[in-house]
């Protein structure tokens, strides 16, 4: 899903899609272009808030150390939180963390970790695909977008749908179940 399509439907949602709409094809009015630059921060922040407190974004990178010490810089994507490493042949190994680097065996090693999305300009693309809608993500910036207008009670509309597809995208998830003993 790109930006783009995340704002113009965040701008259907709050009526001002013809404002929106008219800045994006290059006619509109600087009234236009600051409600559509406020819509894509809006869009940055809830992509940042699921990406942290909802639905982890996973990477994978595969790097060589010579001593060990994969510096966190030399991942692809702003780290968070550091959930494997992995030697050569796919086994676990032992790491330490540390502020700016981490500590594992020497060679190459995969390292698996959740990371923070970076911003996003307008013709950009998520970094979720099939774990969150563009809807979601709509309702988010709807809500995002009227708290900084001032409008707090369309706020707290949008607010609760937001949560409320947050809650229904949870129970989407894939879970793993422990089946129930029978007891004889």
């Amino acid at each position: 899903m790109t930006v783009k399509e995340c704002v113009e439907l965040a701008a259907i949602q709050l009526g001002i899609a013809e404002d929106v709409q008219a800045f994006l094809s290059g006619s509109g009015s600087e009234e236009d272009g600051k409600k559509a630059a406020l819509l894509l921060s809006c869009f940055n922040i809830v992509e940042n808030e699921l990406a942290l407190d909802y639905f982890p974004l996973l990477a994978e990178d595969t790097l060589e150390t010579s001593g060990g010490v994969v510096e966190f810089s030399a991942l692809q994507n702003a780290a968070v939180r550091v959930t494997r490493v992995a030697d050569e042949w796919g086994n676990s190994t032992a790491f330490q963390l540390f502020p700016s680097f981490l500590k594992t065996q020497p060679g190459k090693v995969c390292v698996t970790y959740t990371y923070t999305p970076e911003k996003k300009t307008m013709d950009g693309v998520s970094d979720f695909c099939h774990s969150v809608s563009a809807r979601l993500i709509a309702y988010g910036m709807a809500a995002e977008y009227t708290m900084a207008t001032g409008a707090f009670e369309d706020a707290a509309v949008w607010d609760k749908k937001y949560k409320d597809g947050i809650r229904a995208a949870y129970r989407l998830q894939k879970c793993e179940r422990i089946r129930s003993r029978r007891w004889v």
